[in-house]
């Protein structure tokens, strides 16, 4: 399914599926395409789950006049097409406030009770899934199925395993044809550039790269969290384009994270890197430091750099880290919803070392039994709670 054959119905009906947790895999491929397409999808994606999830935590009534009251909520608050939209979708939904409910007297009975974990069995790690868009638009989506060769007009890709290698040839193609890599949440991959880079894309991120590189320099652009492994090459450096800044480098191993809910840094492993912002400001970063790069410069600090790239060998590994930081991370990676049934709690700090293929009831046990909560799970939403 390209975007340019979903109607804005379409894509309605594909958010709806995804935020009450019934979307498919493919589904969900063709929704972080097209929300990695432009702002506005973003926005437009962001202010329809606000809605979704504006309903609020369902008061303690029977469900008949829980519902009644959630619909008049929503309704009130939106005009036009998101309205009539809406007041379809707010039909299709109605059980979904079944799932509040019951979530509801779950957190409260297992808080009052002292239990410390209640889980569904719809939370499953991540896997190595991905969609590749090539030059002409065409969608390929990429999971543990066998290895193949794709073939395009200007390219031959062999995907083994859950890497896809790029041929060397054809580097004297005089025009750039690019190609995205993007994982949804819950999925990662990896990908070995023309030049012999390999580069490694965690969870709801993606690439953009040129099939051949051309010209002096080999420049890629990121969205999310990726590992790199530049191969050397001494008269073109390799840069990492982002947001705000750029990042240029002959050969080294490096991490870039750029989500939109955490800060933009670069850490650097091997090599040096030079990170270049957009106000002019310029750092040469060594070994075991990490650039973090705002709106008004860029700040350098020494790190454990295995922290920050512990996701790329299958661990999570946190060092007086937050848990809404934590909780960021492991839920784009299990792919579910969180929220916080008391105030303060996503200000706890922890250290821990997490297993990224385990299922998520014992990444919940092992942090409950660091801290002073605990967690419900219903579907695919995740109740944080106080002990």
């Amino acid at each position: 399914m390209n975007d340019n054959e979903c109607t804005d119905t379409e894509i309605q009906l594909l958010i709806v599926r995804y935020l009450d947790g019934g979307a498919s895999d493919e589904e969900i491929l063709v929704l972080q395409d097209w929300l990695s397409r432009s702002e506005q999808h973003r926005a437009e994606f962001n202010q329809l789950q606000q809605d979704w999830l504006g309903t609020g935590y369902v008061q303690r009534y029977a469900t008949d006049k829980a519902w009644q009251k959630v619909e008049r909520r929503l309704l009130r608050r939106l005009t036009g097409k998101r309205q009539q939209f809406w007041k379809w979708a707010v039909g299709y939904a109605a059980a979904i406030v079944i799932l509040f409910l019951v979530g509801y007297y779950s957190v409260e009975y297992y808080r009052q009770n002292g239990r410390s974990i209640e889980m569904t069995e719809n939370i499953e790690p991540g896997s190595n899934r991905a969609i590749l868009i090539l030059g002409s638009n065409e969608e390929v989506v990429l999971n543990n199925e066998v290895d193949e060769t794709l073939l395009g007009e200007t390219l031959v890709v062999k995907k083994e395993g859950n890497t896809l290698i790029y041929d060397k040839s054809g580097e004297v193609q005089k025009q750039v044809e690019y190609n995205r890599l993007i994982t949804p949440r819950g999925g990662e991959y990896s990908v070995v550039l023309s030049d012999g880079t390999k580069v490694w894309l965690n969870a709801e991120s993606e690439l953009k790269y040129p099939v051949h590189f051309v010209g002096t320099e080999r420049k890629v652009y990121l969205k999310g969290e990726a590992y790199f492994s530049v191969t050397k090459q001494n008269d073109r450096p390799f840069v990492v384009y982002s947001d705000v800044t750029r990042i240029t480098v002959l050969g080294t191993e490096f991490n870039v994270r750029n989500y939109q809910d955490q800060q933009l840094s670069a850490t650097l492993v091997k090599g040096s890197v030079m990170v270049s912002h957009k106000n002019g400001q310029q750092c040469k970063l060594v070994p075991g430091q990490q650039a973090i790069i705002e709106e008004q410069g860029i700040e350098v600090k020494e790190v454990e750099t295995m922290y920050h790239t512990a996701w790329k060998d299958g661990y999570f590994i946190y060092d007086e880290r937050s848990l809404d930081e934590i909780l960021k991370e492991l839920s784009r990676w299990y792919d579910f919803t969180y929220f916080y049934q008391n105030k303060g709690l996503e200000n706890e700090t922890l250290t821990a070392k997490l297993r990224k293929f385990d299922r998520v009831e014992k990444i919940f046990e092992i942090l409950s039994e660091t801290g002073h909560f605990d967690f419900v799970a219903k579907g695919k939403t995740v109740t944080v709670v106080a002990k």
